[in-house]
């Protein structure tokens, strides 16, 4: 056997494998394995979840029970399966907000309330779960604040309230905050000018955009979260959409053939190309298949 065919041997029995295996290992923090709900688990929140689930989660991981999960590596999983099921809440909620290629970061997408909605419906699929106690296990000492949006026509300014939920479940205004208000844009979330602190009123006052294009209607969608490094904070996010910018006249950026454009409107170069290189990497797999045939045959 010379030492071409022990390369490709190899190759195949160690390096593939290996591969494999070290796109699929996830490593959860400790800390962050016995985090819990800070809510009951009911139908209204599965509910919720389910909501949410269909518009950020099933194009990857299919409809529950299933088990129709989109063909990408590493594999996402039927949520309704039991390797799926066997993790603790806290790492399905510390998975969903850090995320992972080629899983988003949803932790400025979803609010918390929303990711543990979504938890919620996908644990309505085992029926001998057992939630644990929110009040005597989630185990948060910090400081817990809802944010809303709001906008001044008179000011022409975009107003974040930021109000901490007390023990006793009151809402306080919540002093000293840093705020940090996002643009929802075609590739992502663009920050909105500097962040504020919230005064003693609790709230952060934006200047409203002048020229930042928005849909048809000149709606854009905004985004306001903590930035809080510390911990110290419970994950807070407000969005919302109002018609603030300028109307979008421009034809859609899928419209015609451009590398950002769906697949069917790629450019006919780039298909052609995509399509060649699939035939050479499986004439290549094809070409290795037959080298190892060859070398069974030798060594028999």
């Amino acid at each position: 056997m010379d030492f071409k065919k022990c390369f490709v041997l190899f190759f195949l029995l160690t390096i593939l494998p290996w591969m494999k295996i070290s796109a699929q290992t996830w490593i959860v923090p400790d800390e962050a394995k016995t985090k819990v709900s800070p809510f009951i688990f009911t139908k209204e929140t599965a509910e919720k979840g389910q909501s949410i689930y269909q518009k950020n989660c099933q194009s990857c991981h299919g409809i529950p029970r299933q088990n129709n999960p989109a063909k990408i590596i590493p594999d996402p999983g039927d949520p309704a399966a039991k390797k799926y099921q066997s993790q603790k809440d806290g790492e399905m909620f510390w998975k969903v907000t850090s995320g992972k290629t080629p899983m988003p970061q949803f932790q400025n997408i979803l609010s918390e309330e929303e990711r543990w909605n979504v938890i919620s419906f996908v644990r309505s699929f085992n029926p001998e779960y057992i939630q644990p106690q929110p009040e005597t296990r989630a185990g948060f000492s910090g400081k817990i604040i809802k944010l809303s949006i709001n906008y001044i026509p008179d000011l022409k300014k975009i107003k974040v309230i930021a109000m901490e939920v007390t023990k006793d479940k009151k809402l306080i205004p919540s002093q000293g905050d840093k705020i940090i208000l996002s643009v929802k844009r075609y590739f992502g979330e663009m920050q909105f000018g500097d962040p504020k602190i919230t005064n003693q009123s609790g709230f952060a006052l934006f200047e409203a955009p002048v020229d930042l294009t928005g849909d048809k209607e000149g709606k854009i969608e905004l985004t306001a979260r903590v930035d809080d490094p510390t911990g110290k904070v419970g994950d807070a996010l407000a969005a919302a959409i109002l018609a603030i910018g300028k109307p979008n006249t421009a034809p859609s950026l899928i419209a015609s053939r451009a590398w950002w454009s769906t697949r069917k409107m790629a450019p006919v170069w780039v298909i052609a190309t995509f399509s060649f290189a699939v035939i050479i990497v499986w004439g290549f797999i094809f070409y290795i298949l037959l080298s190892l045939r060859k070398i069974r045959r030798i060594d028999l």
